[in-house]
């Protein structure tokens, strides 16, 4: 596999955390050499900041750190961009570890010190996956179509309002997008239209459990900005197959 950035928009941008400078230092120069965007920081709290400030695609976390260590981080890194692909680096992956890393969402777990030969291909891989936004208030629902999607590969991020959207798009393009009817502070058909007129390349679906509500909606208004809806319960198989024909030309 190539091991250089594959987006076409920015290089994809990385977040190395390690309490150890010389480690930092030495992946910040190997992968900024290979054209990645590079940020290190060497706590937890740094390493917040730096997330509050820009996304990032991919975080290699180490394990053990002072205070807050490599999965209790992921944990808020979760909470603060959701579709940060994490890859655990540590010398204590022991099956305890392993397991609560994998049931967190960890994406991959290597050994310490890096074999950065065998980081870089995983690297690559990761910034490959497609990303997606979900706008929905609904947390239970994103929260079980997020873990649905990562198993497909999908770098999924959410937000729960309209606002919160504009917010994740200021900072980063999302080429695929699902957007609720109902949303807090808008209508998720006129939210569409309107980041249609914006992004014309974004694929976009309008979800909505409010069949017969829709149904009138729709026979008023043109379904300009959609590309298709969904009905919830989702329709899984069909709606999965959707986003995989969008996502093939990204892979």
């Amino acid at each position: 596999m190539n091991n250089t950035p594959a987006t076409p928009h920015r290089p994809t941008r990385l977040l190395v955390v390690d309490d150890d400078i010389d480690t930092c230092a030495n992946l910040a120069d190997i992968l900024s050499d290979v054209g990645y965007e590079v940020r290190t920081a060497l706590d937890a709290a740094s390493a917040l900041r730096a997330l509050d400030e820009q996304a990032f695609d991919i975080v290699l976390l180490d394990l053990k750190m002072p205070g807050m260590d490599g999965l209790q981080l992921y944990r808020e890194l979760k909470h603060r961009s959701a579709s940060t692909v994490a890859i655990l680096i540590t010398g204590f992956a022991d099956a305890e570890t392993r397991q609560q890393a994998e049931q967190l969402g960890v994406w991959r777990i290597l050994p310490k010190p890096v074999d950065v030969p065998a980081l870089l291909p995983l690297i690559s891989e990761a910034a490959e996956q497609p990303l997606l936004l979900i706008v929905d208030d609904d947390p239970d629902f994103c929260a079980s179509l997020h873990d649905v999607l990562r198993e497909q590969s999908f770098r999924v991020s959410i937000a729960g309002s309209a606002q919160e959207a504009a917010e994740q798009m200021a900072r980063q393009e999302f080429p695929i997008m699902l957007v609720d009817w109902r949303l807090p502070d808008a209508d998720g058909l006129t939210l569409l239209k309107q980041i249609h007129e914006q992004q014309p390349l974004v694929r976009t679906v309008l979800l909505s459990g409010h069949r017969e509500e829709l149904k009138q909606r729709l026979e008023q208004n043109s379904l300009h900005g959609v590309d298709v809806f969904f009905y919830k319960p989702l329709e899984m198989d069909t709606f999965l197959g959707t986003l995989q024909r969008w996502a093939s030309p990204q892979k």
